[in-house]
């Protein structure tokens, strides 16, 4: 059985009357206003649409005011009314949306109990796999936190999550965690559902001693705190242990006890349950006609609970939310994967313009050390070497003199018929070799 985490924050009708008065005069502003709405909502319980349209208000407040702790707080107690009200579709989004808040808030406890609650209605909807994931990651993150209280409750609801899959010991695991840690605080709610959930695991495995202890001391207690929902379904428990031990007598008083606590406070979900219960038992006795009455009422209430279409709904709900979280994540590594790509193209054409300054200079040093290495060999054909090197030197020869000189006046015999046999290249060579042996004489 679930253990419903508003039901334990003592929710006090007193108090929304005593508060009514100053809402309506209208003089509270800012954060005061935001503490008033958020009381009214939550301790509104008699009239669930009035809460309903406390936390609207305060959710539009909180979206005025930029206040994320506040926008969490006004979209959990939607959640909590849409819930109780049958509105299921509408509470797993304000739970998904209390949720997204309590995350900008930093509010670990906020996130974890956002967690649960879309767990809780998931489970709830028949939906057991998105309920267990849910369960996990409100338990990881609750126990990063001291808030007990709250640990002890998501350990319940998922224990009973494991106890619908028939995964006795698992729900057992989970129940007995929850049950030392609600003795060590003494939350008593906590210790009644420990004693009642355990005694349906008991009743489960045929330990019919133990499981009536068990569950008859859960509903002594939680008849003195007037918890009636999880009586309902302890009743249920009881009846079935009775059927099996083939006392139909005790066993109807048992699911008729069950049926009509059910009614009288309006819990559909219970009532589905009590009736199913109760067409079974006319169906195992033979009287068929009564089985079909009560199984017809079986079908009404569980789809006033269960529409098929909200099933969906909230399934796709839960995916567009994961969606969204690992799309900014996505995003995140994309940007910052992409800074990565434009500093490394950075880096290489920075690289590349270094490489090709580099080759540029070092052609120019071959192109210069390659021209002045011609001039220099020009010089040297044209000038006699010491001269040369005199004008490289200081830019200009300095004139000498001297005191005779010789100018010899030549020709070549037969020079022109012996030109007219040779190529160029040839002619240059012939010529050269022999004003060399001159400069010789």
């Amino acid at each position: 059985m679930h253990i419903q985490w508003i039901s334990i924050r003592a929710q006090d009708q007193r108090i929304a009357d005593s508060l009514v008065k100053i809402y309506q005069e209208d003089t509270v502003e800012g954060s005061n206003k935001l503490e008033l709405l958020r009381n009214l909502a939550f301790n509104q319980v008699n009239d669930l649409d009035l809460s309903l349209k406390y936390a609207e208000e305060l959710i539009a407040l909180s979206k005025l005011e930029d206040n994320a702790l506040y926008l969490y707080r006004g979209y959990l107690q939607k959640g909590n009314s849409t819930r109780r009200l049958g509105d299921l579709e509408v509470a797993l989004d304000a739970f998904f949306k209390a949720g997204q808040a309590a995350i900008r808030a930093q509010f670990i406890t906020g996130e974890g109990t956002s967690y649960m609650s879309i767990a809780d209605t998931y489970s709830e909807m028949g939906n057991a796999n998105n309920a267990k994931a849910y369960y996990d990651k409100a338990i990881t993150l609750l126990r990063k936190t001291n808030d007990s209280v709250s640990i002890a409750i998501a350990l319940l609801n998922a224990g009973d999550q494991y106890f619908k899959d028939k995964k006795h010991e698992k729900a057992l695991a989970y129940f007995e965690e929850a049950g030392r840690i609600s003795e060590n605080i003494n939350f008593l709610s906590g210790t009644v559902y420990f004693l009642g959930n355990t005694g349906m695991v008991y009743a489960e495995q045929g330990k019919d001693v133990l499981a009536k202890a068990n569950i008859n001391a859960a509903i002594t207690i939680l008849e003195e705190m007037q918890d009636y929902s999880p009586i309902v379904e302890y009743l249920t428990t009881m009846s079935n242990i009775y059927t099996r031990q083939q006392d139909f007598t005790t066993a109807f008083s048992y699911a008729q006890r069950g049926l009509e606590l059910a009614k009288n406070h309006g819990l559909k979900e219970s009532i589905s349950d009590a009736n199913l219960q109760l067409s079974e038992m006319y169906e195992h006795i033979g009287n068929t006609s009564e089985a079909l009455k009560y199984y017809k009422n079986h079908i009404a209430y569980r789809d006033s609970v269960k529409n098929i279409a909200a099933v969906q709904q909230m399934a796709d709900l839960r995916t567009d939310f994961e969606v969204s979280q690992k799309q900014s994540e996505l995003d995140l590594l994309s940007q910052k994967k992409e800074n990565q790509q434009t500093l490394f193209i950075a880096m290489i054409v920075i690289a590349g313009l270094t490489i090709i300054l580099l080759l540029t200079l070092y052609w120019y040093y071959r192109s210069v050390k390659s021209e002045k290495k011609i001039s220099e060999n020009l010089l040297l054909n044209i000038l006699p070497a010491e001269t040369a090197e005199e004008l490289k030197k200081s830019g200009k020869v300095q004139a000498k003199k001297f005191d005779s000189v010789t100018v010899m006046f030549t020709d070549f015999q037969g020079f022109t018929r012996l030109a007219g046999n040779l190529s160029p290249e040839k002619l240059v060579e012939s010529v050269d070799y022999y004003f060399s042996k001159f400069d010789q004489i």
